[in-house]
Order: C-alpha cells, then structure tokens, then sequence
C-alpha cells in the first residue's frame, strides 16, 4: 500500500473513462462471459447504478488496460454508456490483480480459475507464492490447477454444466489417471448421477487397479461383446453421448488393429 509523505495512505485515483480507450488485459482470468448473467447485471445497473466500480491501469495517453470488472465494462457498452467510473492505479501486473478481485467475487468457474492459475505458474510463480497472491492454502491451489489438465470434451461441455457440477467433483475426476474412466464419471456428474463422494471411492478404485494389460483389455472387450450380442433392436436413434462412446470405442479398436 502506498503512502504519501505525511504517512497518509495514498488513495488510487477515480475518473471518468471513455469506454473506447479500455482494452481488455493479454491472459486475463475470464475466458467466457454467459448471456443470461450479463443481461442480468445491465439490468442491475440500469436501475441501481454501478456500486462497484472497475480497475484499469494506463498504458499510454488517454489508454488504459482492464484489470478488474470485464462484465461490467460490457454492461455499460450494453446500456449504451460512453464513459465508466474507475479506479486508476499502476504497478501490480493485471493478471494478479484481476485475479485476486474475481475471488473475492466468487466470479469465476472452477475452469477459468484453473486456467488462470496456470497463467500465473507459466509468468514463474511458485505455487506457495500463488497462494499468498490470492489468499488461499496452496493445497487449494493444487487441487484448482489439477482441473486445467482434464481432457478437453470435458472442458469443452463444462459450461453447459457449471451450476449443476461443483469445483470438488471437477478436481476428483481430473485426478483420476485414466482417461475412459474420467469421461464415464463426467457422464455421471452431468446428470447428477455423481456425488464427490463416489468420484473419490472411484478415483481410488481406478488407481488400486494399476495399469491395463492388452489381455485385460481384451477380457474386456469380449465381454462387451457378449452384452451387445444380447442387445434388443432400438427404435429410436442413440443420444449423442452413447453414440460418442461407441465412436470413441471403436477408434480405439482400430488403433489396437492398426487398422486406424
């Protein structure tokens, strides 16, 4: 914190800002922004105001770089609005700072904050200073940045799900080291069918398991392929997801063929 000579706290400076000169930060923390919630927050500011104001730091005359408050700069544009209240300050790096206030905010998805977390490991910083930055245990850290190497269908639907699939559930698929078992948990978690609980007791089974073998692999597969034998005729077309796993099944099979 700054101060001035006389030991006084020194207050950032507040201004006036015109939209067109605010460019958004290079790596910032959130990645999307949802539909709903914007109109939401333009609601909320056409009739009570913005009561928090956004961060900018400034880059060169009359431009100034987004640090902190991306889905209230797009409400004001939303609303029409050529000019922003904001706090102007200077010195800590955006990411940091825009970061640490959408923490405190609780306003960004399981996802995005592993994905900023990893930005922030990719600039050098240790985890233990990861954590001092935004005021969490580094067990915490690990368990969030674990959720940025979950495979990408997964990162690819979670937004559809992010109400219904928590952080904790997220962290317990993405530790399980093996990839079918990971997708076929999801499955479960999408439609509630997956507690934290039964994805830990999972996860622990799939490691007591130890590596697959071919001839496990095959003992499998040929149990597979009793089940399908047995398989009554289906009148309607498979859901998506069924039909992914069976595309994905059969990709497999040709790999082992050599036939794909």
């Amino acid at each position: 914190m700054m101060t001035t000579a006389d030991g006084l706290v020194a207050l950032p400076d507040v201004a006036l800002i015109p939209l067109i000169e605010i460019e958004p930060a290079y790596g910032r923390p959130r990645r999307r922004v949802y539909e709903p919630e914007l109109e939401a927050l333009a609601t909320s500011i056409r009739e009570f105001g913005l009561l928090q104001l956004i961060v900018v730091r400034q880059t060169a005359r009359q431009r100034y770089e987004l640090m902190a408050g991306e889905r209230r700069l797009l409400a004001f544009e939303r609303l029409g609005h050529g000019l922003i209240p904001a706090v102007i300050t200077g010195g800590v790096p955006p990411l940091e700072v825009s970061l640490a206030e959408n923490l405190q905010r609780h306003d960004l998805d399981p996802l995005e904050l592993a994905e900023a977390l990893h930005r922030l490991a990719g600039k050098g910083h240790a985890r233990d200073a990861i954590a001092r930055i935004i005021g969490r245990s580094k067990t915490w850290v690990g368990d969030v940045m674990v959720i940025a190497g979950l495979p990408d269908r997964i990162k690819r639907e979670f937004p559809a799900y992010r109400r219904y699939v928590s952080r904790s559930l997220l962290t317990e698929i993405a530790r399980v080291n093996h990839e079918p078992a990971q997708l076929a948990m999801w499955e479960l978690a999408k439609r509630g069918g997956l507690t934290v609980r039964a994805a830990r007791e999972k996860r622990r089974a799939v490691a007591a398991e130890g590596p697959v073998t071919l001839p496990r692999a095959i003992a499998a597969a040929r149990r597979v392929v009793g089940v399908l034998a047995r398989l009554e005729p289906m009148d309607e077309p498979l859901p998506q997801p069924d039909r992914d796993a069976l595309i994905d099944l059969r990709r497999r099979i040709d790999a082992l063929l050599g036939d794909g």
